[in-house]
Order: structure tokens, then sequence, then C-alpha cells
């Protein structure tokens, strides 16, 4: 798969990676931020990797990221989207559940993804179109999703912190094994895309950075992610929240209307805010 965009997007993302696990092992700084969410340097190097590399290779682009916020007009046509350390507590612990990722929306919508898991060593990309790739131990493959349709034989992962009253009801609905959740969207996203399961409940609204990325991988790769009550995402930059407006849940698609439906009736009132 080759795409000047996606070209672009691997080097930096690649690089951030390689600096990130470098951090990991030399000279890690923890810090919070007026939110009190945690931050390290590598957040914050991984970010001026990725930035400064897309704004020399497209500088007529506009760039958002968690940690600079938006460069450039909230309505350009090419707006690139970087999460450039998802999981950060995970990271920091020293635990899988962190990833790397540039995406790109076109015309407001997801167009190219990269999502790099440095820990485990798995990387998927993505371009509208011309479907998606994992990449494990250097061997490239096309990534596509299970053709699993009963709940039975269908994993599911959620995001950590999911409520437990939640869990329970949504455990006699979905049968299939719960393998234990971890941090990062792209880590979990990567699951289904590489088959590790086919349902991913999310509990709580994310960021823009958060699925930019893994959306169009998993779209690419044959699966689908909405908000619980089925509304595609959307990706509102001129709003100023750069925030999901509810939760989503992401799965194989083959069964995904009746994953909704299920949804409504556990949950009339979606996932807690």
């Amino acid at each position: 798969m080759t795409d000047p965009f996606l070209d672009v997007a691997r080097v930096l993302a690649v690089k951030a990676a390689d600096r990130v696990m470098e951090l990991r092992s030399t000279t890690l700084v923890k810090e919070r931020k007026a939110d009190r969410s945690l931050v390290t340097n590598a957040d914050r190097e991984a970010d001026r990797i990725i930035r400064g590399g897309l704004r020399d290779a497209f500088p007529n682009h506009s760039i958002l990221t968690e940690e600079s916020g938006l460069d450039g007009p909230a309505d350009a046509e090419y707006l690139w989207v970087v999460d450039p350390l998802d999981g950060t507590k995970a990271y920091a612990n020293g635990v899988t559940g962190f990833s790397v990722m540039v995406g790109l929306l076109k015309a407001g919508k997801p167009y190219v993804g990269i999502v790099i898991d440095p820990l485990e060593g798995h990387s998927f990309e993505a371009v509208k179109g011309m479907g998606a790739s994992h990449t494990f131990q250097n061997e490239k493959s096309r990534a596509e999703v299970s053709r699993r349709t009963e709940w039975e034989s269908m994993p599911v992962v959620t995001s950590t912190g999911f409520p437990e009253r939640l869990e329970k009801l949504l455990q006699a609905h979905f049968a299939g094994p719960w393998i234990p959740p971890v941090n990062s969207v792209g880590v979990k996203v990567g699951y289904v895309v590489s088959q590790k399961v086919d349902l991913y409940f999310n509990h709580h609204s994310v960021h823009y950075w958060d699925t930019c990325a893994p959306q169009i991988i998993l779209e690419e790769a044959g699966g689908m992610i909405s908000y619980w009550d089925g509304t595609p995402l959307c990706y509102d930059i001129r709003a100023g929240t750069f925030r999901h407006e509810a939760p989503t849940v992401a799965t194989n698609r083959i069964r995904h209307a009746d994953v909704l439906s299920i949804l409504r009736n556990v949950t009339p009132q979606n996932a807690p805010k």
C-alpha cells in the first residue's frame, strides 16, 4: 500500500514510536496536565516529531494533536488528527495498551490512518478505498475483521474503568469470552482488525484524536464503529471541543445493527457519560 499521505505518516509514526520506547527505558518524566490527566516527556517528544514532520511535508494542511491543539483553519480540506501517545497511563506503568496514532481527515471524514503498538510490535494502516494492512514481526498482510456471527464465539473487549453494573448487563447478552480491558482505542481497534475480538464497547466519550486513525483502519478492514445510538462519528472541528458527543461501539460489522438494538434495550439512556 502506497499513498503520499500515508508514506509520510508512516515515517513519522515509526520515528515517534522508536523515540517513545527509547524514553521508556532511559529518562521517563511524568507530569500532570491542568485537567489532572497524566502526561510524560514521551507524549511531548512524539508530538514534536509528528507535528513538525507534518508541517514540513504539508505546509497548507491543518494539524490537531492532543498535546498542542489545533494549528491551522478548522475547516481545512486536509486536517491531520494525531494522538502522539494514546494510553499514557499504560505506557507509564510499563504494560500493554499504548500506541502512536496518526490520522488524516479529508473534508471532515477519516481518510488515512496508522496505529503503531510499539510494545507488542503491531502496526496497522489504511487509506480510504485501498483496504487496511497489519504488520507484525516484519510481515505485512491484509487486515480483515472476522466473519463470526454467533455471540458465543465473538470475543469482547471494553475500555478500562468500564462500569461493573453495565458489564454484567452486557455479559447477559454477549456470551463470548470477555478479554481483559486495556488502554488505547488504537490497540483495541487493532484487536478487532486482527480478529482477536469482534466487539469493543467504550463507556465514555473520547476525543477526535482517539478515533480518527483507528476508524479508517477498522472500516477499511471491513468493520464498523458508531455511537451507541447508531449515529456515525462526527468530527466537528469548528466546535472547538474536539470531543465526540457520546460513547462508541466498534464491531466486525456483521451484527452491528443487532448490537445497537441490544444496547438500546439494556441502557435506554445510552452509556453513562
